[in-house]
């Protein structure tokens, strides 16, 4: 019987201090929440990955049908040919815009008994350089056309942004005329307004 005892404190020792291998009770509790909190972090990255797989799955699902219809098939095409009709003269202004400068004008304008002034810097643009050199060349007649359209305004409706810009349309039309150039083929482009004072 003496020799009986020993055994049995060594395995209450073992017990109260949890053996070599058992972690003690505060580490067993870290353990569980990590795992936890990674079995939660894994299923949210499971359900985002088969969220974008359905997502997917359906955007190809709608690009097919559409795809099929006629209608969106037919409208795809004429914005196709719209964009490249728009592209063509963006790529031509960049390339080959020539600037002629006319210079400033100022024009007497009557208005209401009194005389008032329209002051304008004019430059021209166009893309063809035998046309450009052609209106360089006749700068003088393009001032007193320029001119006489200036002093031929009503004032009040010159000092709106409306009015202005019909006056530049209108100056764009006189400058082709005086150079016998008509609507089609090379022209003058554009006729900018860099200054532009009126009083």
């Amino acid at each position: 019987m003496a020799d009986e005892t020993p055994p049995k404190k060594k395995k209450k020792l073992l017990k109260k201090s949890g053996g070599d291998d058992a972690p003690p009770a505060k580490d067993a509790e870290e353990l569980e929440e990590g795992g936890g909190g990674k079995r939660k972090l894994l299923m949210l990255i499971g359900a985002a990955v088969l969220m974008l797989g359905v997502g997917a799955g359906a955007g190809f699902f709608a690009g097919g049908m559409m795809k099929d219809d006629p209608a969106v098939a037919e409208g795809a095409e004429a914005e196709e040919v719209e964009e490249e009709e728009d592209e063509e003269p963006e790529k031509k202004d960049r390339r080959h815009s020539i600037y002629v400068t006319v210079g400033k004008l100022l024009a007497a304008v009557e208005h209401k008994g009194s005389t008032r002034y329209i002051q304008a810097e004019v430059d021209l643009v166009g893309y063809s350089k035998e046309i450009m050199d052609d209106a360089q060349h006749n700068v003088p007649a393009l001032r007193n056309r320029l001119l006489l359209l200036f002093s031929s305004q009503d004032f009040e409706e010159v000092r709106t942004i409306a009015g202005r810009e019909r006056l530049r349309l209108q100056s764009l039309k006189a400058v082709n005329d005086v150079l016998e150039l008509g609507p089609k083929g090379d022209r003058i482009e554009d006729v900018y307004f860099t200054a532009f004072v009126i009083q």
